[in-house]
């Protein structure tokens, strides 16, 4: 072949291979852009569909959790603890307001007893509920356990109720692993503790905190459907429907379709028949005050006793610092739906109250290392 045929040749390839590999333009790397992002859209939503329990509930967990490790006396509250209907064991707190009779210690080991006090698994007797004025049944938000609400039960006792807490399934020393379904039950399996401690449903007052909120008005919701109404409900910066907290936060996802864990009050607390008390901060950046109100005027105006419901807005408030400021507002008001629930308690006003604090944490050997952490923040 001579040289002029090779290089023509060459030329004839080189042609081809340019009709071959046609020049990427502008548009090309645009469009390809767009798929790249559009990919990683819909890798992250599929990420939070299928781990969004992980995202929603933020559990501390702890091999035990002891009332006196957190500075409660033996005399002012108890380890207790439940199972649920599908088998879950749940630990909680049994905390006095003082204003009942209490049951003797478990005398110590060998010492005789006249009469035993009940126990549970752990070896402390609950306190028998049948002579207590009030009862709190309190459900707690989505982070942390009931070892971070030390300070909200102390405001609480201080009104005279007791305070009954136990951590869902999956948080503090509980079992298992949480979802919406499984939160429902650990409610119905702590209302069924009370009323087996001798609590009269005219008696409990169901309080709930931000997702604790949603639990609690969908066990109110539930037992008023079943005619057994509790005295009253408290909800403190809870929201209309998880969607729409998410919404607010993460307007760039389609979290209709995304969330599987719904909690929709605002659908259930029209059926909400007995008096109702709402708490929300206005600087809450978590559940905006807007949801609160909204859920508000979804309840019925009245309770089926004629009891008003009632919105208290605390000014200075965020999302997890209700009753460690405005603490006046916050023990009025609580102050207030309590006496009208309990005439016993009408008095006990936020002059007259000094909120009596867990005891001084005493010195104890040393434990394990754990997780440890700052004190939970609520997320939406």
């Amino acid at each position: 072949m001579s040289g002029t045929q090779a290089e023509k040749f060459e030329r004839l390839a080189a042609d081809k291979d340019k009709q071959e590999k046609p020049r990427r333009g502008r548009r090309y790397w645009v469009r390809r852009a767009m798929i790249d992002v559009l990919i990683g859209y819909v890798l992250i939503c599929l990420v939070l569909f299928i781990f969004q329990e992980r995202f929603v509930y933020q559990p501390s967990t702890e091999s035990a959790l002891a009332p006196r490790d957190h500075g409660f006396g033996a005399q002012q509250a108890r380890a207790v603890q439940t199972r649920t209907s599908d088998g879950v064991t749940l630990n909680g707190w049994q905390i006095n307001g003082g204003k009942h009779p209490l049951p003797p210690l478990p005398a110590a080991r060998g010492a005789p007893q006249a009469q035993p006090a009940a126990t549970t698994a752990r070896g402390t007797g609950p306190f028998d509920l049948s002579q207590a004025p009030l009862v709190g049944l309190f459900f707690c938000g989505n982070a942390g356990n009931r070892g971070d609400r030390g300070s909200t039960f102390a405001l609480l006792t201080s009104c005279g109720a007791d305070v009954v807490c136990f951590d869902y399934r999956g948080y503090g020393d509980s079992e298992g692993s949480p979802d919406e379904e499984g939160l429902a039950r650990d409610a119905r399996a702590a209302w069924e503790f009370l009323i087996q401690q001798g609590a009269k449903p005219q008696n409990i007052v169901i309080h709930g905190e931000s997702l604790g909120g949603a639990v609690a008005v969908r066990l109110a919701a539930e037992l008023c459907a079943a005619g057994t109404p509790p005295g009253g409900l408290i909800v403190q910066a809870t929201f209309t429907r998880m969607k729409d907290v998410a919404a607010k936060h993460y307007w760039f996802l389609p979290v209709s379709l995304i969330l599987r864990q719904r909690f929709p009050s605002v659908e259930r607390i029209p059926g909400v028949t007995c008096p109702l008390l709402m708490l929300h901060g206005r600087r809450d950046g978590i559940v905006p005050f807007a949801l609160g109100q909204e859920l508000y005027a979804a309840a019925p105006a009245q309770s089926s006793g004629g009891v008003a419901k009632r919105f208290v807005e605390l000014p200075d408030c965020g999302h997890n610092d209700i009753g460690m400021l405005n603490t006046v507002e916050y023990l009025d008001a609580v102050g207030d739906f309590y006496g009208a629930l309990c005439p016993a308690l009408a008095l006990r006003k936020s002059s007259e109250i000094t909120p009596r604090p867990p005891r001084e944490k005493t010195a104890r050997p040393p434990r394990p290392p754990q997780k440890t952490g700052a004190p939970p923040q609520e997320k939406p």
